[in-house]
């Protein structure tokens, strides 16, 4: 049935992102919606890219995304069995340059649009989310706003012509007038008035009633059984169940069930005939589907190396799209050089993304950046459960000043106010997507969206990868010395969006290690047959 009245568009590059085009491609919030679907923008609304819609779906009204703009000449369908939107529900939702960046990300990947959405959004964002009306009561006519007065006897005479109250309309009023909420569900309005689509925008355009997203209702808390400690009468215990108690008073009087069971190697009858004495109570116990574990002490800012202190200064002072390569060696202090880099910017009341190239990776670099910024601090990145995806999501849609570090995946993470991004070990090869479509590069989509936000990107490594480092330096390989400066470097790219920075030493001088090549081949021949080499057996001096 669908099919006969909303046509799905396929992804092309024959459209005109301007606010004059009568079609729009939207992402629908409905189960089993595979593809995008056209919709035509009525006159007297206006749409932009990322905006939440109220659009119809077969016979109900449901939500949608505004993706991209379509010309009348891209329709692969008669223009005249394409539906109208509805209304807007809330705007900007989603900037503009990340719907950009996945229409770049799907048509330089060759892939299919609604495919490359599918990798950047989590599932289920927007089906938990409902739009709701309020009752603008100052903005009313004397008239409709008196103490008693019946919307539905209004006599419209007695107000301007462009304000005309038809009978839909006068029937939300008196919903809103006589309820006992301040503010309705869209679909409870369209269930008790007909026609109330249009009365609705026609209210709104007015500034009598509010539209918004109301911000989805927790999921049902994620619960586990935990075992606690509660003292009790031990006399009539036997020998085993003290010691049970006693291991469970050495965790701190709590554990979860499945814990307690695994460490004291004891079934759940035992446990409870512990409760069955009043020893211990089996309960109910929520934890949080995200980041919980106890934020590190909280530390300041470490004092720098001259050649940090230059990159921060030169990172601090970027305004815009720019590019950096920071060339540090092991031990150089990079991690600190990111979160002097990053102070400013949450100061500024925006936020920063930070890229890993593998999950274990994650928690050692979260720990330095929860130290520093508490509760700021997000965590994103494939093995997260659905939930967990969700929860961060909608904290990053926010807009609240943040950090996110992620894998991969999160370089599509929905930060409205993105001030910095950061690839760390960007060499690394778990940065490129080899399955399934679309088979990204993390690093160049990340310098892709820098570009569009504009937002400096700054690209880590000890060793960079060969691209990164004609991009940035150029195709010498022969390291010049700056007059100023007393150790080698290699001169930035003559354009100013690709920067080279340089922090050739450890922290405190520290020595580099002593690195030797053996030739596996002599110790053979020398009769080692051990897979370590000699000098490696030695202690080393």
């Amino acid at each position: 049935m669908l099919a006969t009245q909303l046509f799905a568009a396929e992804p092309s590059t024959d459209y005109d992102a301007t606010a004059h085009t009568p079609f729009i491609e939207v992402l629908v919030d409905c189960p089993g919606a595979e593809k995008l679907f056209v919709y035509e923008i009525p006159e007297d609304l206006e749409v932009e890219i990322g905006d939440i819609l109220s659009v119809p779906f077969g016979s109900q009204q449901v939500g949608a995304i505004a993706v991209r703009f379509v010309t009348e000449a891209g329709l692969e369908v008669d223009r005249s069995r394409v539906k109208a939107i509805e209304d807007v529900i809330t705007r900007g939702l989603f900037p503009p340059s990340y719907w950009s960046l996945i229409d770049r990300v799907a048509t330089y990947y060759c892939a299919p649009l609604m495919q490359t959405i599918r990798t950047a959004l989590p599932p289920g964002l927007l089906q938990k989310s409902q739009r709701r009306l309020r009752l603008n009561r100052d903005r009313l006519p004397d008239g409709l706003n008196s103490s008693g007065m019946n919307p539905s006897g209004i006599d419209p005479s007695g107000l301007n012509p462009t304000e005309f109250v038809s009978q839909p309309e006068r029937q939300i009023l008196h919903l809103f007038e006589t309820g006992k909420s301040d503010s309705y569900t869209d679909r409870y309005l369209r269930q008790k008035v007909r026609g109330a689509g249009k009365a609705i925008r026609k209210l709104r355009q007015r500034g009598w009633l509010d539209s918004y997203l109301e911000a989805p209702k927790a999921n049902r808390p994620q619960s586990k059984l935990a075992v606690v400690l509660t003292g009790g009468d031990r006399s009539e215990l036997t020998p085993r169940q003290q010691e049970l108690l006693t291991i469970l008073e050495r965790r701190g009087g709590e554990l979860w069930l499945t814990d307690f069971l695994q460490q004291v190697r004891a079934s759940r009858g035992t446990v409870n005939k512990l409760a069955a004495a009043g020893c211990v109570t089996i309960a109910d116990r929520e934890f949080l589907r995200q980041e919980s574990s106890p934020i590190p002490q909280r530390d300041s800012a470490k004092t720098l190396t001259p050649d940090q202190t230059a990159a921060i200064e030169r990172l601090t002072a970027a305004r815009g799209f720019e590019s950096f390569l920071l060339h540090g060696v092991t031990g150089s202090g990079k991690t600190e050089v990111y979160l002097q880099m990053i102070a400013p910017v949450i100061d500024r009341g925006q936020s920063a993304l930070v890229l890993v190239p593998e999950i274990g990776l994650t928690p050692q670099l979260t720990d330095r950046f929860r130290a520093r910024f508490g509760d700021r601090v997000r965590v994103y990145h494939s093995g997260l459960s659905s939930g967990e995806r969700f929860d961060t999501w909608r904290q990053m849609l926010t807009g609240e000043p943040q950090v996110v570090i992620g894998t991969r995946s999160a370089v599509f993470a929905p930060l409205p106010n993105l001030g910095a991004i950061i690839l760390d070990e960007e060499h690394d090869s778990s940065f490129k997507q080899d399955q399934p479509a679309p088979t990204y590069h993390a690093r160049t989509v990340a310098t892709w969206r820098a570009e569009l936000e504009p937002c400096p990107i700054v690209l880590g490594s000890a060793t960079p990868s060969l691209e990164t480092w004609i991009e940035h330096v150029g195709d010498s390989l022969t390291p010049k010395r700056f007059p100023e400066q007393s150790h080698e470097q290699f001169p930035p790219r003559s354009t100013h969006s690709a920067t080279y920075l340089s922090i050739p030493r450890r922290v405190r001088d520290r020595p580099m290690p002593i690195v030797r090549v053996v030739d596996l081949r002599n110790e053979l021949q020398l009769g080692n047959r051990s897979i370590f080499s000699r000098p490696l057996q030695k202690r080393p001096a």
